[in-house]
């Protein structure tokens, strides 16, 4: 009797193993059960062509400004502005307005290099010609949550719920800084040749490689 509940219950035991319920579906990670989209979109800012002025407003210069710091902020590639092409004075003004963009995000900290310029044809029905300011960003969307059909039925089993993790996934595409980031990685910065030779010089004579404030932060900590 007694082998034959030990048989019963390891029998038993490989069932549960082999149940239905505990497939490929379960090994699923949240990453892939709640996914975050990233897209890439387009930021926009127009500029009025108006030859009444000799440069920009002191409302434009404002707005250039609260644009390039978004750009600094989550911006991806070049700042492209996009002039008007109707020929004449749309030409003339059009281009100083571009130069006036140019100057400001330079002013900026916004390096020449990463600008470049482009034109569109002003149609007969536009009668007010605009300078377009763009780049690109990327944008996080997370899937939705609240899926509460069958949670009792997991629950029994001892299953992941639906919602499980989605949450998560949501705080995560909500504070994350640059949705990039989820992409790919980031390519490392150029490395600061001078302080490495410093440092190593320092190595190589024994003496200590830590900065001041390092060394101070350290004492400090261990004080407390």
């Amino acid at each position: 009797m007694k082998k034959f509940i030990a048989l019963l219950i390891a029998t038993s035991g490989l069932a549960s193993c082999a149940s239905p319920f505990n497939g490929e579906m379960q090994a699923t990670t949240i990453e892939e059960q709640h996914p975050i989209t990233v897209e890439q979109q387009v930021v926009t800012m127009t500029v009025a062509v108006d030859n009444s002025l000799s440069e920009l407003s002191a409302i434009d210069k404002a707005r250039v400004k609260a644009f390039a710091d978004t750009y600094f902020t989550r911006g991806h590639g070049p700042v492209t502005i996009t002039a008007p092409s109707g020929g004449g004075q749309i030409d003339f003004y059009g281009q100083q307005v571009v130069a006036d963009i140019r100057d400001a995000l330079y002013a900026e900290g916004l390096d020449y290099a990463a600008m470049q310029g482009a034109s569109y044809r002003l149609s007969p029905e536009q009668s007010e010609p605009e300078v377009i300011i763009s780049f690109s960003n990327y944008v996080a969307s997370p899937s939705a949550c609240g899926a509460w059909d069958e949670e009792y039925y997991r629950r029994s089993h001892n299953l992941r719920t639906k919602n499980f993790g989605c949450a998560q996934q949501n705080n995560l595409a909500a504070m994350v800084a640059d949705p990039r980031d989820l992409v790919g990685q980031r390519r490392l910065g150029n490395p600061d040749a001078a302080r490495e030779a410093d440092v190593y010089g320092k190595y190589i004579r024994g003496e200590v490689t830590s900065s001041a404030a390092e060394e101070s932060s350290e004492i400090s900590a261990s004080d407390q």
